[in-house]
């Protein structure tokens, strides 16, 4: 089963390597791990940020990038319930 390396860059330029990988079927199964991982760094992003996962096989030879944009929704958090009830102290 081949070994593949999934390397992070943000837009500011900051970059992780990869040292480990992981052995994977296949590149479709990378290009899956690594939206996965583009999935949850856009779910957990509180402010705008971008980057991309660049997938290496096991000659650390890039063979797919997987880019992502997070643009978190401005007053989201912000929720009032108002339904026009009552309720007794």
């Amino acid at each position: 089963m081949p070994r593949f390396f999934f390397n992070h860059t943000t837009k500011s330029g900051d970059r992780e390597i990869d040292i480990d990988g992981l052995k994977l079927h296949s590149l479709n199964n990378a290009i899956e791990e690594a939206s996965f991982a583009a999935q949850a760094a856009a779910a957990l992003a509180d402010e705008p940020t971008e980057g991309v996962f660049e997938i290496e096989d096991e000659g650390r030879v890039v063979v797919a990038r997987v880019p992502y944009v997070a643009k978190p929704e401005a007053g989201e958090a912000e929720h009032t319930e108002d339904d026009g009830e009552k309720t007794a102290p």
